[in-house]
C-alpha cells in the first residue's frame, strides 16, 4: 500500500522573518523537457517563475499515473548549498476549471547515489493559488551513519530522503495523468520558487557510529529522542494497563445503538438477519441485520504481530527478540490471549467503532461482539499475471483459491450475521495498457494470453491485418502466442491493449462476485479496495460496478466530502476502505502531516465530517489500530505513527476521545431528524 501523503502544509508566514531565504531565479534555472503534450516556459515578469499547459498524455501509453508536468534543474548546481535551509517553497496556482493533483519532488545526487525528497498529494482546486512547502534534510558533512531500506531516518543521517548538500540535481512538479480523467486541457503557474528556513541541528551521534547503534530500544523506541509518554521500563507498561482498563469500566456504552452497533432511535428498515445494502432519503446506507440504520466506523489492520524488519540490521536493536510480544507481555502477561483480545474489542467499542476492518486478527472477529470486513487472498501466489500486481481470472485456480479461503480460514464467516461482507484483495496496480502488454509477453500458457489471442483473432481477419495496425512482425498467431519481447508499437496498439485489459478485469470482478455468492449468498462483495490515485481504478471502476455490492476506496488525499471515481457511472454505495493522518513525535523521522496529537484529533474531526456529508459512502475504515515500527514495516521501509496506539499499546488519548466524541454524533449527523416509525 501507497501510504506517504502530506496535506496539511504550513504557510509561509508561520516562519520567522529572520530565517534564510534564497529565491531560485530564472536565470539560476533551466527548463528540463517533459512529455510533448506539455508546454512549459518562464514568467517574463516574475524573477522566479514557470507556467505549463498540458493535457492527457495518450502518446504515453500505461505510463504510471504522475507525469512530470515541469521540472526545473539548476544551471550551476554546485552553487547552491541546500544544507543552509530547511525547505523548498513555492506559490502555485491552478487556472483550469478542474481540480489539480500536484507532487514535488526534490532531487539530489553524489556519483551514482540519487536522493529524493517530496511533498505528496497536494490538492489545487479550480483557480486556487496557495503556497506550498516541501521540507527536508541533508545529509551531514561528518555523517557516518548509513541506514539502508529506511523510507524515514534521523535528520543528518544518510539514508531516504536526506538530501546530498551540494547535489542538488532538480525539482519536479509532478500532476496525475490526467488521461486517467479524460482529455482536457490544464494549466498550472509556480512562482516564487525558493529555497528557506532553518535547518535542523544534527545530532553529535551521527559522528560517532559506536555512539548511534544500537539506536532502537527494548521497547522499540527510538534511543536518541525523548518525548511525553516514553517508556522506560516494563513497569511502567502494566501501571498503564491497569490504568487504562479501570478507565474503560467507568465508560458508559454508546446510548441508542443495538448489539451490532446500528441506530436504534432511528427509523426501522426491513430486517434480514444479515448486513444489506439500501438508498435511504437520498444517500446510501448499510442496514444491519435487526434492520438498523448503520454506518461501518472501521478500524483496519488489528494484529499482535506487528513486525519490524532484522536482516542484516541486528546491531540497530538493544534486543533482537520481538519488542512487540515483549510489550503486550508486560501488559497482558505471559500468555497475551484472550486478555489482548478483551482488552482490543473494549477499546474499539468505547471508542466509538463498531466494525473490524481488513487484516483484523479472525480472533476477534470470531469473538461476535463488534461487525467485520474480512480481506480475502490479498497475497495470493497463484494466477498472476507477469510483472503486475492483477491476477488472472481465466485460470481455474484463482476460482478456487477463493473457494478454499471460505474452506478454511473465514469458513465461521459464512453464516455469521456480523460478517458485513468481503473485500477480494488491495491495491491492485496497473494502469490502463500495463495488462495488454504484460500479456502480449507472457508464456503461451498463460490463460490470459489464450483470451487476448481469441479477442485479437475476433477483430482482426487475419496476422497481417494486426501487423499493419500494430506496425508488428509476427509470422503466424502462433508466433503471437510464443513472443516473450515487445515487438509491436505501443501507441498503434494502444486499442487493443485497453480492450484486454477491460475484458481481463470484468473476468475478475465476475469471478469474485460468482465467489462470494457461492460461498457466502448472504454477505455482500465490498470490491478490491481501489487507490484510484495509483493506478488505472478510475477508468475500471464502471466495469467494477457491474459487479460490487459496494465499491471499496483507499484515499489518503484528505478530502473526502466529494469522493467519488470519475469512471464510476453505475449508481453503487462506496466505503472508503482507508483512510488516515500522522502527527509528529514519539521519536519517528521526518515531517509528518500535523504537529501534535491534538492538531491530529482535531483533524479526524474535520475528516470525519466530510465522510458523513458524502451520501455515497456507507463506512470508513482508519488505518490502522498501531504505529508502524521506526525501523519500518517488515522490509518495505513503511514507518509512520498512523495508529490509535503507539509501539509500547499506549493509547493516544487524543484520538481516543475525539472518535468516541464522533461515534456518538455520527447517526444525528447522517439521518438527522429521522422518526422511528418511518420507512
Amino acid at each position: 500500500m501507497w501510504k506517504v501523503f502530506s496535506l496539511f502544509l504550513l504557510p509561509v508566514a508561520a516562519f520567522a522573518a529572520s530565517q534564510p531565504e534564497w529565491i531560485w531565479s530564472n536565470a539560476q534555472f533551466r527548463i528540463v523537457p517533459v512529455y510533448r503534450e506539455c508546454s512549459v516556459r518562464k514568467l517574463p515578469d516574475c524573477k522566479s517563475g514557470i507556467e505549463a499547459v498540458y493535457r492527457s498524455s495518450e502518446s504515453r501509453p500505461g505510463v504510471i499515473a504522475q507525469l512530470p508536468t515541469a521540472s526545473i534543474a539548476p544551471v550551476a548546481p554546485e552553487n547552491i548549498d541546500l544544507a543552509r535551509y530547511a525547505e523548498l517553497r513555492a506559490e502555485v496556482e491552478n487556472l483550469s476549471d478542474r481540480p489539480v493533483l500536484l507532487v514535488v519532488r526534490i532531487h539530489s545526487e553524489r556519483g551514482r547515489e540519487r536522493h529524493t525528497a517530496e511533498q505528496l498529494d497536494v490538492i489545487l482546486q479550480p483557480h486556487e493559488k496557495r503556497s506550498i512547502s516541501v521540507p527536508y534534510t541533508t545529509i551531514a558533512s561528518h555523517n557516518k551513519i548509513r541506514l539502508e531500506k529506511v523510507m524515514r531516518g534521523p535528520a543528518g543521517a544518510d539514508c531516504n530522503p536526506n538530501l546530498h548538500p551540494r547535489g542538488l540535481r532538480q525539482v519536479d512538479f509532478l500532476t496525475y495523468n490526467p488521461a486517467l480523467f479524460g482529455d482536457r486541457e490544464y494549466h498550472l503557474r509556480i512562482t516564487d520558487i525558493r529555497f528557506a528556513g532553518t535547518p535542523p541541528v544534527y545530532a553529535s551521534v551521527l559522528a560517532e557510529p559506536e555512539r548511534f547503534y544500537p539506536f532502537i530500544d527494548r521497547f522499540g523506541q527510538y534511543i536518541h529522542g525523548d518525548w511525553p509518554g516514553k517508556v522506560r521500563e516494563e513497569a511502567e507498561i502494566a501501571r498503564r494497563g491497569e490504568a487504562e482498563r479501570a478507565a474503560l469500566r467507568a465508560l458508559s456504552p454508546l446510548q441508542e445503538r443495538n448489539r451490532f452497533g446500528g441506530w436504534t432511535a432511528g427509523p426501522a428498515r426491513r430486517a434480514t438477519g444479515f448486513f444489506r445494502v439500501e438508498k435511504v432519503d437520498g444517500r446510501w446506507s448499510l442496514i444491519d441485520p435487526e434492520g438498523r440504520l448503520f454506518f461501518a466506523f472501521s478500524m483496519n489492520s488489528i494484529r499482535y504481530n506487528n513486525t519490524y524488519y532484522q536482516k542484516n540490521r541486528r546491531n540497530w536493536f538493544t534486543h533482537t527478540d520481538s519488542y512487540v510480544l515483549r510489550n503486550l507481555q508486560a501488559k497482558y502477561g505471559q500468555e497475551i490471549f484472550p486478555a489482548a483480545l478483551d482488552m482490543t474489542l473494549d477499546r474499539l467499542s468505547a471508542w466509538g467503532f463498531n466494525t473490524l476492518g481488513g487484516w483484523a486478527d479472525p480472533r476477534l472477529c470470531r469473538r461476535g461482539r463488534l461487525a467485520y470486513t474480512p480481506v480475502l487472498l490479498d497475497n495470493l501466489r497463484i494466477a498472476r499475471i507477469p510483472g503486475i500486481k492483477f491476477y488472472d481470472a481465466f485460470d481455474p485456480a484463482f476460482a478456487a483459491a477463493l473457494d478454499e479461503a471460505f474452506r478454511t480460514e473465514w469458513a465461521f464467516s459464512v453464516n455469521d450475521p456480523y460478517c458485513i461482507g468481503y473485500f477480494v484483495q488491495n491495491e491492485l496496480s496497473f494502469q490502463p495498457a500495463d495488462i495488454g502488454r504484460q500479456l502480449a509477453i507472457a508464456p503461451p500458457q498463460q490463460p490470459g494470453k489464450r483470451e487476448f489471442r481469441r479477442l485479437l483473432e475476433r477483430k482482426y481477419s487475419s496476422i497481417d491485418a494486426l501487423n499493419q495496425v500494430w506496425k508488428s512482425d509476427f509470422r503466424t498467431f502462433d508466433d503471437f502466442m510464443a513472443a516473450r519481447k515487445v515487438r509491436f508499437d505501443l501507441r498503434s496498439a494502444l486499442p487493443d491493449l485497453r480492450a484486454v485489459t477491460d475484458l481481463m478485469v470484468e473476468q475478475y470482478y465476475k469471478v469474485c462476485r460468482d465467489g462470494v455468492r457461492r460461498n457466502a449468498p448472504n454477505h455482500l462483495y465490498l470490491g478490491s479496495r481501489f487507490m484510484p490515485i495509483l493506478s488505472a481504478d478510475c477508468r475500471i471502476a464502471g466495469i467494477a460496478a457491474r459487479y460490487c455490492d459496494v465499491i471499496s476506496i483507499n484515499s489518503y488525499l484528505l478530502r473526502y466530502g466529494d469522493l467519488a471515481l470519475p469512471g464510476l457511472t453505475i449508481d453503487r454505495p462506496l466505503f472508503l476502505s482507508e483512510f488516515s493522518l500522522r502527527a509528529d513525535g514519539n521519536g519517528f523521522f521526518g515531517r509528518q502531516q500535523v504537529r501534535s496529537q491534538k492538531e491530529r484529533a482535531a483533524g479526524l474531526e474535520r475528516l470525519f465530517g466530510e465522510i458523513l456529508s458524502n451520501p455515497r459512502l456507507v463506512g470508513a475504515a482508519w488505518y490502522c489500530y498501531q504505529d508502524q515500527t521506526v525501523t519500518g514495516r517488515d522490509s518495505k521501509g513503511e514507518c509512520y505513527p498512523f495508529g490509535f496506539v503507539d509501539i509500547t499499546d499506549t493509547p493516544y488519548e487524543e484520538m481516543t476521545a475525539a472518535s468516541r466524541k464522533l461515534s456518538e454524533t455520527m447517526y444525528a449527523s447522517l439521518y438527522g431528524n429521522a422518526k422511528e416509525n418511518r420507512r
